[in-house]
């Protein structure tokens, strides 16, 4: 049996896939000691290591790079928050304008990041609409349907 055989039936997956798991449980002690350990998607812990997932904050394929390599460019998060683009069935269009800005696919202009509502699910973070618009949208859909005392079922 050869060593690698024996390392691999001794930790029970091959020694990269252990040395990768092992590095990954340092990083996440690191930023648990450092209080670093905040989803950039949504906001809250992560708790484990295997929930942790690193990403880049700006997507680098078919763009740049140096992106790739930047450590400005790198986040933590939920696995479940870094749902890459192609689990989604490809690549989303995506309007990127200045650092800071947000497009509005509703009022179809650039906004401050700070007029968007959070979206974890969503590649930038942030709702596809402006909180304007989407107030605006409420106003008009509620106000176009009865509701009952309640408020909470439509009357027929």
């Amino acid at each position: 049996m050869s060593r690698s055989e024996r390392i691999a039936q001794q930790l029970g997956m091959s020694h990269g896939a252990a040395a990768g798991k092992l590095r990954k449980k340092i990083l996440f002690s690191l930023l648990v000691r450092l209080k670093e350990n905040v989803c950039f998607k949504c906001g809250s812990a992560v708790e484990t290591d295997d929930d942790l997932s690193i990403e880049h904050k700006q997507p680098w394929e078919n763009r740049e790079t140096s992106l790739f390599w930047d450590l400005e460019n790198i986040a933590f998060s939920h696995t479940k928050c870094n749902v890459p683009h192609i689990r989604r069935g490809g690549e989303p269009k995506r309007i990127i304008g200045e650092q800071g800005l947000s497009w509005c696919t509703s009022c179809k202009r650039f906004h401050p990041e700070s007029d968007f509502s959070k979206d974890a699910a969503r590649w930038n973070g942030l709702r596809k609409s402006c909180r304007q618009q989407m107030k605006l949208y409420k106003e008009r859909y509620f106000e176009s349907k009865p509701y009952s005392s309640s408020g909470r079922t439509a009357v027929s």
